[in-house]
């Protein structure tokens, strides 16, 4: 975790193995402008991709979202409430997705009634389509591999392979109303769209076979230049624009450089017109198909679509989706930003509600914010800290973020404080600040990871934190005695500069007294610099840039990302490490390994199986007081998920107010601390001890005035808890 003491920590604290834990997503609830965001732990979205699928097999379409940011699947179960949205997370559902890339569709393709998915292929160095076959276990929806590549009859009747670009959005719709899918797709060269008959039905296997034949490559008889975002349009169903000999022949002429299909009947007469979206371009063009379902000839276009209400405009390249998403039996409008990293990252989910029928729709727009305005979402790259601002004993949140887009391609970075708004045994948080430490003051400051550590052995927690370009800056907390952290305005600590995406990690690596920092980089390797200076003047000197011998790189990724945090376990310090490539490692036998100068041992090299797509970014603390860890995890998608290796309650109850008190004393305490209450009780009083860290160091149940020893306690900040019934009172006090 980023929030750790100056001293050495001699704790209790349960002991974890090597082997694999049993990780649970609590739903702990988070608050925003009083509001509950009903699905805040879902990671956040930037380029969604929506599909209908019945995830439990009972009967009503529910959600599955897949990020192209971060390649990660999202399930939600529908309520199925009519004429309402209702959808609720559910995780668990998507851990029986492949592991897709790029692009996903889920389409029902051999007609039994249960979505199969068509996803950008995965062998190497080919851009192609596979599929997989939807069927059901124990009522869950489990995929199997049916194509690793789809190919047709080419030259000669040579397998030729199905080109779909890993950038584009292809449509895979039944076409010519057979009941088998269809495929269209820009052509590699240029931009005239290819459609790819599935003729498993005509050659008498129903809809069973994959079996595809390029039958048209001028579909609709379009051009789509990329320099406007308008369809050039042909004169007549026999010709194609800039291809005079079309039929037969693939198009030579043009670069395409990336678009995204949609099929829908938009004047319910049996055929279909096309929607796309430009990689250039943040509006949508509607082609109208003037001749059927056989021959499709657009003949008319509508650009800006839909143009009787507010169009699609997002930044940058947009996909659409036909759904229907509130219950209500005709499908919607959904649509997204395709364009991964560059485009819009919070505004990026736009609903537009069919108020009239699937076949003739008409579009009413609603939001551009779907689901996500019930997440926590901060645009893009969310660095999370636990860190308890207030010295209440419960451990709050601090959310470093690399921005949300602004126009012009700008980011907004900040820094969110989450404050634990409920009890020990019930957490949940509520956001109070939304420019913590006024970092947005400096504009320039980007990818913002926070830590926290007494840099000044003063016995409060100061901030550190890492940015863009590398540098490492320090906030001093000045807090005047009431235990809520003020931070002074920064300053560059040391002019230390790691190169790129500085995650700084305050922790006493040598156990000397002094804290160190261990700082991950863009490059994918761990700096350590060591503390040589006293406890009220920090000296930080680099020790090593290729702390533990760890490369955050894994196979087909160039960089790192390495985001370190190093806890006591059992008197052990044991590490964890978030990366570019979304897994997270945890290496074990640290101190031995640094005396030694020798690589950390990996004792696991997908930590709790967590899957949050690139980037991801953690913290590790108790925060329930129950001896097991929570882990939460920020991502490239702009969100963060929690998951725990015990039980952590959550409710939504309002706290009690208690109506008792009890002081401490003295304070500072040295060897022993002295417990007393003003008032004789009639009931037990349940005292329990707790570290900085959140973790429990001392239980004890009485009845009257007592005293605790601290004998084994290292000198720092600690926080006495006293639950009597339901009521819980929490002071803080220093061993010196």
């Amino acid at each position: 975790m980023k929030y750790i003491y100056l001293l050495t920590l001699t704790i209790f604290l349960f002991t974890f193995t090597q082997a694999q834990p049993t990780l649970e997503r609590p739903d702990i609830p988070v608050f925003e402008n009083t509001e509950r965001l009903d699905l805040a732990l879902t990671g956040g979205m930037n380029n969604p991709q929506f599909s209908e699928v019945d995830l439990n097999n009972d009967g009503i379409q529910d959600l599955f979202i897949f990020d192209k940011t971060g390649n990660v699947s999202m399930t939600f179960i529908n309520g199925g409430t009519p004429n309402q949205v209702d959808y609720k997370f559910a995780p668990k559902y998507a851990k029986n997705f492949p592991n897709f890339i790029r692009w996903v569709l889920l389409r029902d393709y051999n007609c039994d009634g249960i979505m199969d998915a068509f996803s950008y292929s995965q062998v190497p160095g080919v851009a192609g389509v596979q599929v997989h076959e939807g069927y059901y276990d124990n009522n869950e929806i489990k995929f199997t591999l049916a194509e690793d590549l789809i190919k047709y009859p080419g030259f000669n009747n040579f397998p030729t392979n199905l080109y779909v670009s890993s950038e584009d959005y292809p449509s895979v719709h039944d076409l010519d109303n057979d009941g088998d899918m269809d495929i269209l797709t820009f052509s590699i060269s240029g931009g005239w769209i290819e459609y790819y008959e599935n003729q498993s039905v005509e050659n008498g296997n129903a809809c069973n076979d994959l079996d595809y034949r390029l039958v048209d490559n001028c579909w609709g008889r379009l051009y789509e230049s990329g320099v406007l975002n308008a369809l050039e349009l042909s004169t007549g169903k026999d010709s194609c624009v800039n291809n005079p000999n079309f039929i037969g022949r693939g198009a030579t002429d043009g670069v395409h450089v990336g678009s995204t299909l949609l099929n829908f009947d938009i004047d319910n007469d049996n055929d279909y017109e096309i929607l796309l979206g430009d990689v250039s371009f943040t509006d949508m063009v509607l082609g109208i198909n003037g001749l059927n379902a056989d021959t499709a000839w657009m003949n008319d276009q509508i650009t800006g679509f839909p143009d009787y209400t507010t169009n699609v405009d997002i930044p940058i390249f947009p996909v659409a989706f036909y759904m229907d998403v509130d219950n209500d039996n005709v499908k919607d409008l959904l649509a997204a930003p395709n364009a991964r990293n560059i485009s819009e990252n919070y505004f990026c989910s736009w609903y537009y509600h069919n108020s009239q029928a699937t076949a003739e729709p008409l579009f009413e727009y609603r939001q551009n914010d779907f689901l996500i305005e019930k997440m926590v979402d901060w645009g893009s790259e969310t660095a999370p800290a636990f860190f308890d601002h207030n010295s209440d004993g419960l451990l709050d949140i601090v959310i470093g973020t690399y921005g949300r887009f602004e126009a012009g391609g700008n980011y907004i970075a900040t820094l969110a404080l989450y404050e634990n708004t409920g009890t020990l045994d019930y957490p949940e948080y509520t956001l109070v600040n939304s420019n913590y430490a006024n970092v947005q003051a400096t504009p320039d400051l980007r990818a913002i990871n926070p830590g926290f550590g007494d840099f000044d052995a003063d016995g409060d927690m100061d901030m550190v934190i890492g940015e863009e370009f590398g540098k490492l800056f320090y906030f001093e907390n000045m807090d005047i005695g009431d235990g809520l952290a003020v931070f002074s305005s920064f300053t560059p600590l040391q002019n230390i500069d790691v190169g790129q995406f500085a995650a700084p990690y305050p922790v006493d690596m040598d156990r000397d007294g002094l804290l160190d920092l261990v700082v991950g980089e863009r490059n994918g390797n761990l700096n350590y610099w060591r503390n040589e200076g006293s406890g009220t003047n920090y000296n930080f000197v680099e020790t090593n840039t290729l702390l533990g011998n760890i490369d955050c790189r894994e196979l087909g990724f160039t960089e790192g990302y390495c985001d370190p945090v190093i806890i006591d376990e059992g008197g052990e310090y044991v590490m964890y490490i978030g990366s570019e490539p979304g897994n997270i490692r945890r290496y074990i036998n640290i101190e031995d390994s640094l005396m030694t100068n020798q690589g950390f041992e990996l004792a696991d090299s997908l930590f709790g199986e967590i899957v949050q797509g690139n980037r991801t970014r953690l913290d590790v603390a108790d925060i329930n007081g129950d001896g097991a860890l929570e882990y939460l995890v920020g991502n490239r998608r702009g969100g963060f998920t929690l998951y725990s290796a015990g039980e952590v309650l959550t409710s939504t109850q309002t706290p009690i107010v208690t109506d008792f008190t009890f002081n401490i004393y003295p304070n500072p305490a040295n060897d022993q601390l002295n417990i007393s209450f003003p008032q004789m009780l009639t009931q037990q009083a349940d005292i329990r001890i707790f570290s900085a860290l959140g973790q429990q160091l001392h239980h004890s149940i009485t009845t009257e005035n007592t005293q605790i020893s601290l004998d084994h306690f290292a000198h720092g900040i600690y926080f006495c808890q006293v639950q009597i019934g339901q009521d819980v009172v929490v002071k803080k006090f220093v061993k010196g």
